[in-house]
């Protein structure tokens, strides 16, 4: 899906925006503090942050969130504290506190993106968690983006500022979820979400991981024919050296048709015979041909040193242009990419799952390029293109061109709320 085919889910409802979190993050979060932010003037969804629910009892760890809300250019930003710690009680509302952090409950969007315009602040209403939600509140507030704060709790969804009958005091349930507009274009996508984190990082390392056949005698052995053909592939290159490759350009075009391949027909690296398999992965793990390849895709994180792109950034070698053919997008590579790392021997394997965790930190998508980082490391500690990617990750460094606001997961729709 390209950024031009992105759908825009335009509701007032919080389930969509919820719906967005989960979907952007890949899996149902628990005992956890989410924060989407919602840009002015339309408040389209755009960076999606979540950090263990304990953390929001950090002031350091919850301003640091907060900045990353703020440089994401959001006006308003949707709060949800996720934790079946507390009761609630389903015949009376909690009463309101006397910290005002929040615009009082009103119909339509505020004014301005400044929170007290137009409408006086107001307290929370004391349901569990409110002390972290507060404190969350707070600090959008003083860095000027107006908060919508819920509380996910047991399955229900509750609102810390509505006191209406649009707001029940046993909450909205959660199955709502399953019938948004959000969740119905996932499904057409093809996509789910995990039940939990661990399963969502399993499913992640499965991926990339070698294909079980047989009893593994050595983890440097190959026990699947087909990764041990590839493997001798890739012996006989070395042994013919430099001169005996492809030429990088020839690999360029492979790569290419490899891409328009994948997106006409999804598995099309499996269906590659040994020998070309080879080539690929021999060709990930060398500079600047790898970076060449990565352009492909990502062109604007390619920077000044890579052949066939020009010091802003575009392509100027046809052979790795992109906008000549819409169907090379981030998710065709990931799904290439992951092939080919099932069929590769160890360090290979590693290449190619560094290069997935390149491209999804690239596209946004910033967890799952966590993961493979991490796994990508784990097979080979010295792959250098992993340790930028996970350091990257961890110290939060937005990815290079990506526009503010399209920071989700490659593919989910963006939602406009009002």
């Amino acid at each position: 899906m390209t950024q031009a085919e992105r759908t825009v889910i335009r509701s007032g409802s919080p389930f969509e925006v919820l719906s967005y979190a989960e979907n952007t993050l890949g899996f149902r979060p628990r005992e956890s503090l989410l924060l989407v932010s919602l840009r002015p003037p339309r408040w389209r969804t755009g960076m999606v942050g979540r950090i263990d629910v304990e953390a929001a009892d950090h002031p350091e760890l919850v301003d640091e969130v907060v900045r990353a809300v703020v440089a994401d250019g959001a006006g308003r930003c949707f709060v949800a504290l996720v934790t079946d710690e507390g009761e609630t009680s389903w015949t009376r509302r909690p009463a309101r506190r006397t910290r005002r952090v929040v615009p009082r409950p009103g119909r339509g969007p505020a004014s301005s993106s400044a929170p007290s315009a137009g409408r006086p602040l107001t307290g929370l209403l004391g349901l569990p968690a409110v002390e972290r939600a507060e404190r969350v509140c707070a600090a959008l507030l003083a860095a000027g983006v107006e908060a919508e704060p819920w509380l996910v709790h047991r399955g229900r969804l509750h609102s810390y500022a509505c006191d209406r009958s649009c707001c029940p005091a046993e909450g909205l349930s959660l199955d709502q979820l399953a019938s948004t507009h959000m969740a119905a274009e996932m499904v057409l996508a093809g996509r789910v979400v995990a039940p939990d984190r661990a399963t969502w990082e399993r499913s992640l390392r499965a991926a990339v991981a070698a294909r079980p056949v047989g009893p593994v005698v050595s983890p440097r052995r190959p026990t699947d024919p087909d990764e041990l053909a590839v493997q001798q592939a890739l012996a006989a290159l070395e042994a013919r050296g430099r001169r005996g490759r492809p030429a990088d350009r020839a690999v360029r075009s492979a790569w290419s048709e490899l891409l328009r391949a994948e997106d006409h027909a999804p598995g099309a690296a499996s269906r590659l015979d040994a020998e070309q398999a080879a080539v690929l992965l021999d060709a990930l793990r060398r500079l600047p041909v790898r970076d060449q390849l990565l352009a492909t895709v990502m062109p604007v994180a390619a920077g000044p040193n890579v052949p066939g792109i020009d010091p802003s950034g575009s392509p100027i070698d046809p052979a790795i242009d992109p906008a000549s053919d819409p169907a090379l997008d981030p998710d065709v590579a990931l799904a290439v990419l992951e092939q080919l790392a099932r069929r590769a021997p160890r360090l290979w394997r590693a290449a190619a799952t560094g290069c997935a965790a390149w491209i999804a930190w690239c596209a946004g998508r910033a967890p799952v390029a966590g993961v493979w980082a991490e796994a990508a490391l784990e097979l080979d500690p010295a792959h250098s293109l992993s340790q930028l990617v996970q350091q990257a990750v961890a110290c939060a460094v937005p990815p290079p061109g990506m526009p503010m606001g399209q920071t989700g997961g490659a593919g989910a729709p963006n939602a406009s709320t009002s």
